[in-house]
């Protein structure tokens, strides 16, 4: 299978490719051992696959819609969730709480959110998608899978499969000591 790219993308910096056996070298002359190096390895290869992602999704979906990466993981949480007090929305989303408030602003600005104190406690702020928040998420949702599915289909489906629960291990771990 032949794998596309974009010019400008980091698969066509002569560099790029080398990345982890410099990685794997560097780590080598500081005496560290095989699995240690194998560990470096596995998060420089998913911290830059991040990077890649998150550029290509912003590049492909989400800044054609009008949206940023922040605001679509942040309406995206509220989707999953429903209301949640924005204090939530950060922890939940993986997003700071700097970047929520800024974030909510212009979404609540553009009429895709809709933020409400409680009646109750007036220090808690209550955050929902509107129906044309949840309209435009259902466009992004559309063609992020998309994208998706195309970086995966360098993968089988059994390689797939077992990716997702390693990574689900990963993730879902406690914080390491």
């Amino acid at each position: 299978m032949s794998v596309s790219h974009v010019p400008g993308d980091a698969v066509d910096h002569p560099r790029s490719r080398e990345f982890a056996a410099k990685v794997r070298a560097h780590h080598k002359e500081l005496g560290h051992t095989e699995p240690q190096i194998r560990g470096v390895e596995a998060v420089t290869h998913l911290t830059r696959l991040v990077a890649r992602l998150v550029q290509d999704f912003e590049r492909a979906v989400h800044r054609p819609l009008g949206m940023t990466w922040a605001g679509f993981r942040i309406m995206n949480t509220l989707w999953i969730f429903g209301d949640l007090e924005q204090r939530q929305i950060a922890r939940i989303s993986g997003t700071s709480r700097a970047s929520v408030s800024s974030a909510l602003n212009t979404l609540e600005e553009r009429g895709l959110v809709e933020r409400r104190r409680e009646r109750d406690d007036r220090r808690v702020v209550r955050v929902s998608l509107t129906p044309a928040g949840l309209a435009l998420l259902h466009q992004a949702i559309e063609g992020q899978t998309a994208r998706e599915h195309a970086w995966m289909a360098v993968l089988d489906d059994e390689e797939v499969s077992r990716l997702v629960v390693l990574l689900g291990r990963l993730v879902n771990q406690e914080r390491p000591a």
